[in-house]
C-alpha cells in the first residue's frame, strides 16, 4: 500500500480453502481416500513410499491411508484442521518425532496394533524415513520462524531462476524484448516445424525436412521479421496484482494474429476432457474441473517459437532453459531438458471452470531440491462476455476479505509464481477459473519449472 507500517490489518479471506499434504512415512504404497458427505469413501490417488500426496482441503475433512493390497484398512486417519496443511502417516514410533505429540497438529491417528518398530526398516528405508523425520523437525522450526506451513521437501534451495519482485500493488516493470509481435500470419510453407541448434542457410531454411520451414539459430533469434511489426523491440509492462502471491498483469502479450494462430492449432485437434495433476500417472478426470483441453509444443510454428522466447525475456530467463539444450548450454543445470512444458490451451464452455486449486506439485521423494512447477504465464485468448476471471481467494491484503480476480482479456497474459523466493511451495497461490456465465474462454497455460523438469 506504500503506507506506514501498521496502518492496516490483514484481512481475513472468505474462502477457507487451503492446501493438503499427506505424507506417506512407510515403505509401502497407500490408497488415499477422503470421506464424503455421503458416508463413503472416494479415492483420491496413491502416496508413494516415502512421499507424499496433496491436494486441496477444507478445514473438517477427514482422509485416510489404507494399503494398496486391504482397502478395508485404515492405517492412518487424518482430521483436516484450521491452519494445518502437513499430515504425517508415521507409525514408526511417532510421538519422538512431535513436542507434546498428543496434541500437535498434523498428527495422524494409528490404532494400536498398527504401530511398527523403526529397527525393522531395511537400511535403505531407514536413510529415507529419516529424511522425513528431519524434514519434520524442520517444518516445526520453519513455521516457528515464518509463520507459513513447509509444503517443500528440506533440503530445499532458494529458485535457480530470476523472480520478480512484488513489494507493493500496482508496482510496475518494464521489459523490452526483441520478439515483437506478428501482424500478418506468414505463408503456410514458412509455418512449419522448427528444430534446434541448426545454423541457418543463405536461404533461412533449415536443412531438407519438409516439415522444417525455420531453424531456431541462437546467432538470430528474430525470425521472419517481414511478418512483424517494424520496431526493433516490443516494450512489456508487468503491474502487480498481488504481493502475496505474486501476481503480475501483461497487457497486449499477444498480438491478434498470433491468438488467432493458437487458436487455429487448437481447433485442428479433439479437446479431450480436462485433468488434475500433472504427469501421465497422476493425471484424472475429476468435477473439479469441467473444461476441454490440448496441448501445443514450442517447436509446432516459428510463431509458437516466438511465444517462448518472448515468454522467457518476460522471466528474465535464457530462451535455451524453454528447450532441449545441447550439452554446452548451461553445463550448471543437471538436466538438458526443456523447464517449460508445453502450452496447454484450454476451452471453457458456458458454466464450466476449474474449482480453487494449486498448480504445483508435492515432493514424491526425500531428495531435495524436488522439483516443482514454480510459474505459470496464462494468456488470454478470447473475451468471455461474462466470468471466467482467474480468481486468487486468498490474496493477502489490507481493504477486503474477497478474492482478487484477473478478468480475461484478448491477447492479455498474467504471471504468477507458485514458489516463495526461500524455495517453499506458495499455498496462497491457490487459484480457480470462475465459471463462464455467458459465451465461452478460451487461455493457455505455460507452466514453468525449478530447478529442472522431470
Amino acid at each position: 500500500y506504500q503506507e506506514e507500517a501498521g496502518s492496516r490489518k490483514r484481512a481475513v479471506p472468505k474462502h477457507k480453502g487451503m492446501a493438503g499434504k499427506f505424507v506417506n512415512m512407510t515403505p509401502d504404497k497407500m490408497n488415499m481416500y477422503w470421506l464424503g458427505n455421503d458416508g463413503k469413501g472416494h479415492f483420491m490417488g496413491v502416496a508413494a513410499p516415502f512421499a507424499a500426496y496433496g491436494t486441496g482441503t477444507f478445514p473438517g475433512h477427514y482422509f485416510y491411508f489404507t494399503p494398496t493390497t486391504d482397502v478395508s484398512h485404515k492405517i492412518c486417519s487424518f482430521t483436516v484442521q484450521k491452519y494445518t496443511s502437513t499430515y504425517y502417516c508415521d507409525p514408526y514410533s511417532a510421538s519422538k518425532h512431535y513436542r507434546n505429540f498428543e496434541d500437535t497438529p498434523g498428527k495422524a491417528h494409528i490404532a494400536p496394533q498398527d504401530h511398527r518398530d523403526v529397527d525393522t526398516l531395511s537400511r535403505y528405508d531407514r536413510v529415507a524415513y529419516e529424511a522425513l523425520v528431519q524434514n519434520l523437525h524442520f517444518g516445526q522450526a520453519y513455521y516457528n520462524f515464518t509463520g507459513r506451513e513447509w509444503l517443500s521437501q528440506y533440503p530445499r534451495n532458494k529458485p535457480r531462476n530470476f523472480m520478480w519482485d512484488a513489494d507493493y500493488f500496482g508496482q510496475v516493470h518494464e521489459v523490452r524484448t526483441r520478439q515483437t509481435q506478428f501482424v500478418q500470419l506468414p505463408p503456410q510453407e514458412e509455418l512449419g516445424r522448427v528444430s534446434y541448434g541448426k545454423k541457418k542457410s543463405g536461404t533461412g531454411a533449415a536443412g531438407s525436412n519438409n516439415d522444417t520451414a525455420a531453424a531456431a539459430d541462437v546467432d538470430d533469434t528474430v525470425s521472419l521479421r517481414e511478418y512483424r511489426t517494424q520496431e526493433t523491440y516490443l516494450n512489456l509492462t508487468l503491474t502487480v496484482a498481488s504481493s502475496a502471491p505474486r501476481i503480475f498483469e501483461i497487457p497486449n502479450f499477444l498480438s491478434e494474429v498470433e491468438v488467432d494462430h493458437l487458436l487455429d492449432l487448437a481447433t485442428r485437434k479433439e479437446l479431450p476432457r480436462s485433468t488434475t495433476g500433472m504427469g501421465d500417472s497422476t493425471r484424472a478426470v475429476d468435477t473439479t474441473r469441467t473444461s476441454s483441453n490440448t496441448w501445443v509444443g514450442r517447436e509446432s510454428s516459428p510463431v509458437v517459437d516466438a511465444i517462448y522466447r518472448r515468454a522467457a525475456d518476460v522471466l528474465q530467463l535464457d530462451e535455451a532453459l524453454l528447450r532441449r539444450r545441447s550439452s554446452s548450454e548451461h553445463p550448471d543445470v543437471p538436466s538438458k531438458s526443456s523447464i517449460a512444458e508445453q502450452l496447454q490451451l484450454v476451452h471453457y464452455d458456458e458454466g464450466q471452470e476449474y474449482t480453487a486449486h494449486h498448480d504445483f506439485g508435492y515432493p514424491t521423494s526425500t531428495e531435495g531440491d524436488h522439483p516443482s512447477r514454480w510459474a505459470n504465464i496464462l494468456l488470454y485468448l478470447n473475451d468471455p462476455e461474462e466470468g471466467g476471471e482467474t480468481s486468487f481467494p486468498r490474496w493477502a491484503n489490507g481493504h477486503t476479505t474477497e478474492a482478487i480476480d484477473v478478468k480475461p482479456r484478448k491477447g492479455h497474459a498474467a504471471l504468477f509464481y507458485m514458489l516463495l523466493p526461500d524455495g517453499n511451495l506458495d499455498d496462497l497461490s491457490q487459484h480457480a477459473a470462475l465459471p463462464v456465465r455467458k459465451g465461452e474462454k478460451w487461455l493457455a497455460n505455460l507452466w514453468l519449472w525449478d530447478p529442472i523438469r522431470p
